[in-house]
């Protein structure tokens, strides 16, 4: 699985331009509303995440020199994406940890039980070397969606500003 992620910073993407995988802020008066894709669920994911450090310091300074497991749990997919993008927080808030790169499987086990076990790197957040952007407060489950196709899975998401 291919660990990088696409960074694509314009509110206008075309279908023609978009690649295939990537993220991009939709208009949004006060919050981030965030839509991101790839080919897979577990790419998706791995955008949505890119998306989320995006919004607050410079991703493209975050060297991938530390490894850690992340795990979460979901009753549906929804639940896993809100889920996953709480425990990225928790891990900014107490570790000040900033990660870059996304190994991600998403399984089910039984019909409402959904496992993401992710393998993450990435380094101790440095204001100097990332900057400061906006604080993130919380992730919302309002206008949370998700789409799967044979080709692509898209989620959008709502992160409190």
């Amino acid at each position: 699985m291919n660990g990088s992620c696409k960074h694509i910073a314009s509110n206008q993407v075309s279908e023609e331009n978009r690649g295939a995988e990537g993220h991009r802020f939709l208009e949004h008066t006060t919050d981030a509303y965030i839509e991101a894709w790839g080919p897979t669920i577990e790419r998706a994911f791995a955008q949505a995440a890119e998306a989320f450090y995006e919004t607050m310091l410079n991703v493209q300074k975050i060297d991938p020199i530390l490894a850690e497991r992340i795990l979460v749990d979901g009753h549906d997919k929804k639940e896993l994406l809100y889920n996953w993008l709480e425990q990225l927080l928790l891990e900014f808030d107490i570790k000040a940890m900033v990660y870059t790169s996304y190994d991600i499987d998403i399984a089910s086990e039984e019909p409402t039980i959904f496992k993401l076990r992710g393998k993450v790197r990435g380094e101790k957040y440095d204001q100097g070397k990332h900057g400061a952007k906006t604080e993130v407060k919380g992730v919302t489950y309002h206008l949370m969606t998700i789409e799967e196709s044979a080709k692509e899975a898209r989620v959008r998401f709502i992160l409190d500003l």
